[in-house]
């Protein structure tokens, strides 16, 4: 949610929708929150092969024992958030994040199925890039607004010494 909502105008709004989305899902925002610290924790200074690893339900982290509860639950359902989460500790490992390692991670590594998966990452990637373009676009209608205000600003400023002159002569 923080990306999407990153550079939303008003933050305050923006938190509203974070606590309205995530008690509509039925979590508390604060446990989610200590929850993704706790795993981004464990990811930093890791890298892909330590998380695949996890994946695989090896070593006493949560990751493993979330892969480890998937691997034994027949009817787990890989989710779109479980997929964001995948892609974040790609980037936090400094995995890239591609179809094959999205494959091997769900696919080999937790023995689930990849196909949604890998549609979620194509889904993202352009999410991912409006949402970069968009921000582009934002910050060049700030600069143009800058110069803009600058010239008025300016005028002004030089309506005011041409008065003063003006005044000055008299």
């Amino acid at each position: 949610m923080d990306v999407l909502l990153k550079n939303y105008p008003e933050r305050d709004i923006a938190a509203n929708i974070v606590d309205a989305f995530t008690k509509s899902m039925g979590f508390d925002e604060k446990t989610l929150r200590a929850d993704a610290d706790t795993v981004s924790s464990w990811a930093e200074g890791k890298n892909g092969e330590d998380v695949a690893a996890a994946l695989r339900g090896e070593g006493d982290s949560d990751v493993a024992a979330i892969a480890k509860a998937a691997k034994e639950e027949e009817y787990w359902l890989y989710s779109r958030f479980f997929g964001v989460g995948l892609m974040k500790m790609m980037e936090v490992t400094g995995t890239e994040v591609s179809f094959d390692n999205m494959k091997k991670w769900v696919g080999t590594d937790l023995g689930k199925s990849s196909q949604k998966a890998e549609s979620d990452l194509t889904l993202w990637g352009g999410v991912k890039s409006k949402l970069e373009m968009m921000e582009t676009l934002m910050k060049e209608v700030e600069i143009r607004e800058k110069k803009k205000q600058a010239a008025r600003l300016e005028a002004k400023a030089e309506a005011a010494m041409k008065k003063a002159e003006e005044a000055s002569k008299i």
